[in-house]
């Protein structure tokens, strides 16, 4: 019988597929429960479908066991709401205070050219775009190196 024919008979009240799936849950609890107490072990709980391979559920046994374990997954978890942190203003605001801010910048020209037009190397430092900043090493005795170790600035005139 198809999938859907199956699911209109559920709705109007009859399915002959459920009368077969009832009995052959019953078989296998009879078996389970003598095969138990012939083992002397404690039998798993009568109406749970987990100890039963897959194969032999029917198909409305699987969708139970999906719906089952779905519910199982719902309940480890706390809704999102109660997990996630709500901030309040103050708390924004200090969090906001202590971000370092980010300053746009705009190419002025070659290094050589910031350095005489602002001579102090803080200052060019502020001056230089990231592609610049990744290029030039300041070290700390006050001198400008480039990437391959060249000097640039010796800390009182360029090179």
């Amino acid at each position: 019988m198809s999938r859907v024919a199956r699911s209109v008979l559920r709705k109007i009240g009859f399915d002959p597929s459920l009368d077969d799936e009832h009995r052959q849950q019953l078989e296998r609890e009879v078996q389970g429960q003598a095969g138990a107490a012939a083992t002397g072990g404690p039998s798993k709980e009568a109406g749970s479908l987990e100890a039963v391979p897959d194969e032999l559920l029917s198909e409305s046994e699987t969708r139970h066991e999906k719906y089952r374990r779905q519910q199982a997954m719902a309940g480890r978890f706390t809704p999102a709401a109660e997990r996630l942190p709500i901030m309040s203003a103050e708390e924004r605001k200090a969090r906001d205070k202590d971000r370092p801010k980010w300053t746009q910048t705009n190419f002025e020209g070659p290094i050589e050219k910031l350095i005489e037009k602002y001579k102090d190397l803080e200052e060019v430092r502020r001056h230089l775009t990231l592609g610049q900043s990744m290029k030039y090493e300041f070290t700390e005795d006050g001198k400008v190196l480039d990437k391959n170790g060249k000097l640039i600035y010796d800390g009182e005139k360029l090179v």
